[in-house]
């Protein structure tokens, strides 16, 4: 398509852009408006994530197919396809009058999103000459990393200034120009060397396996990791990915041809995004979870803030795409896996007391680590293939991508319940020494001991342990005990009162040690969690080194790629 004039590739770039920024906001601008959509429906938190979860695992599930499906049948068909559900879903999610009917509508726009995503890629190279490839991919990097980083902030504006459903609709004019645009100027494309047969078998197993390992990715929180309906969902997927592989080895026609992964390069740059996605999770979820429920800031705030690694991740994408045309990927990966794992890391020292800008720097830095690993990760994995296999390719580098977020959300929620649990049991019995140690009455030293006592896991994990013991709430159970002890013994109520008075003078001073003291500990557990997930992504720094090919030492060959 180098015959097209430069302003006609360009808005078919912009056209092709919109879609797959739209598809993947979606999997975070959702996320805030949860609180808000909980209320309209009047159901409890565990019901609301599945708006999450549905999409996430049906936008698992299709990618590898959908890819498929559109290398033999038209690659422009299946982007418009996409679109059009995308448009309409987003519609009726807006619309839904039950969270029954959204969570459904919510999956059909993760099957659409899935359908979207992994064809953008190939459409858009096609548009470009070879040594344009790495800017191309630069700019999708960058696309990615805003989309998914300023879902956050986007999603609070929306529900802050209109509704929950605006977060659905906001999708409906981009879907649209997306669609005029693609339907009226790109060319069609397929895979060439494909039969129009469809490999059911191959499309079902792998369908299966992706779903079981997703789902019981997604319920570990509710069951635990070791449950027998995890287990028996992880089995599931282990065999179904068995039976998959025998039935590609057994086919004429296989979705996906088992000769891509004898292909070293291609495998290492799969793991290597399935890494930089676990420590994207760090960085969203978790640091959602710390401002949150530490640093007591509204979703909204903590959205803004974290836009801060979209921002570097955006400057560094662009960057690192030319570059790794120029010098290589393997390097620059490894470097970017390693800034990703030394920012994840840092976050471990952010205590109750860090600052706003403390936590903005470290993402920033772990921004510039996505900016400029993830891009040379995607160029390795389309540069060392097959240029007919484009399509298939790409589904495998998003799946990889998007198992990596999964993973790393269940890891971390793992990790931070344990490490809350041990950390909490510690921080009762400081505080309760602390109420022993007082001069309080002992019926009102054994009350505080008792609220303190009652403080649990769950309610920590959610943010609300402090709600559960704020200083007014601990006042307003003095000021009830005083009305009953008065009303027992009336007669004494200048001594009540004047004991009463003492309790609440003698709370008011422990209560910043108690408040202090139970922050402390919650930084404790994050911390441990931070420090943890970053020791897991080292392994992902040595294996991006092997995401591409040795480069010959042969001089003047960067200007001869650049005058070519």
């Amino acid at each position: 398509m180098n015959n097209l004039s430069r302003g006609r590739t360009i808005l078919i770039f912009i056209g092709i852009i919109l879609g797959y920024f739209i598809a993947l906001l979606d999997t975070t601008i959702v996320n805030i408006a949860l609180p808000k959509t909980a209320e309209y429906f009047n159901r409890d938190v565990s019901d609301i994530s599945w708006i999450v979860n549905g999409y996430n695992i049906a936008f698992a599930v299709l990618m590898l197919t959908a890819s498929r499906i559109a290398d033999q049948f038209g690659r422009k068909k299946l982007f418009l396809i996409g679109l059009i559900l995308f448009t309409l879903t987003s519609f009726l999610c807006g619309m839904a009058s039950t969270l029954d009917l959204l969570i459904l509508f919510r999956v059909l726009q993760g099957l659409s999103a899935a359908i979207i995503v992994p064809v953008t890629i190939p459409l858009a190279i096609q548009l470009f000459p070879k040594e344009k490839h790495g800017a191309v991919l630069g700019i999708w990097g960058a696309i990615a990393g805003v989309a998914s980083a300023s879902g956050p902030a986007l999603g609070g504006i929306l529900t802050e200034y209109f509704n929950w459903q605006s977060v659905y609709f906001v999708n409906l004019p981009i879907a649209i120009v997306s669609f005029i645009v693609s339907y009226l100027l790109i060319k069609e494309s397929y895979d060439k060397t494909a039969s129009k047969n469809m490999d059911i078998a191959g499309m079902l197993t792998i369908s299966a396996a992706i779903f079981c390992f997703t789902l019981g990715l997604i319920v570990t929180s509710d069951y635990g990791w070791s449950s027998f309906y995890v287990l028996s969902l992880f089995a599931g997927s282990l065999l179904s990915l068995l039976l998959f592989i025998v039935v590609e080895r057994r086919s004429k026609d296989p979705m996906l041809p088992l000769s891509l992964m004898r292909i070293s390069t291609f495998n290492a740059s799969s793991a290597g995004l399935f890494f930089t996605s676990i420590g994207t999770a760090a960085g969203s979820f978790l640091i959602a979870f710390y401002l949150t429920s530490l640093r007591d800031m509204s979703v909204l705030e903590a959205g803004m803030t974290i836009i801060a690694s979209s921002l570097t991740a955006t400057v560094f994408s662009v960057v690192s795409g030319p570059m790794s045309e120029k010098i290589g990927g393997r390097f620059l990966a490894s470097i970017g896996l390693t800034i990703i794992t030394v920012s994840v890391y840092l976050f471990g020292s952010l205590d109750a007391d860090s600052s706003r800008f403390d936590v903005m720097w470290r993402l920033s830095l772990l921004g510039a680590g996505l900016g400029i690993s993830v891009v040379p990760l995607f160029g390795s994995a389309v540069n060392n293939i097959p240029a007919d296999k484009l399509g298939i390719v790409s589904g495998v580098s998003n799946v990889a991508r998007t198992l990596g977020m999964v993973v790393g959300v269940a890891l971390l929620a793992t990790m931070l319940s344990s490490n809350m649990k041990n950390e909490l049991s510690t921080a009762r019995d400081k505080v309760i020494q602390t109420v022993q140690a007082s001069t309080l009455d002992t019926s009102m030293k054994d009350g505080m001991i008792t609220s303190i006592q009652s403080m649990n896991n769950e309610s920590l994990q959610e943010g609300n342990a402090q709600q559960k013991m704020t200083l007014e709430k601990v006042l307003e159970q003095v000021d009830q005990r005083e009305k009953e002890a008065l009303l027992q013994a009336p007669s004494q109520m200048q001594e009540t009162k004047a004991a009463f008075d003492h309790n609440r003078e003698q709370i008011k001073q422990l209560w910043p040690s108690i408040h202090a003291e139970i922050r402390s500990y919650m930084a404790k557990g994050f911390s441990s969690t931070f420090h943890f997930v970053s020791f897991l992504l080292i392994p992902g720094i040595i294996i991006a080194l092997f995401s591409d090919r040795r480069r010959p030492k042969v001089k003047g060959e960067t200007k001869a790629v650049l005058s070519h």
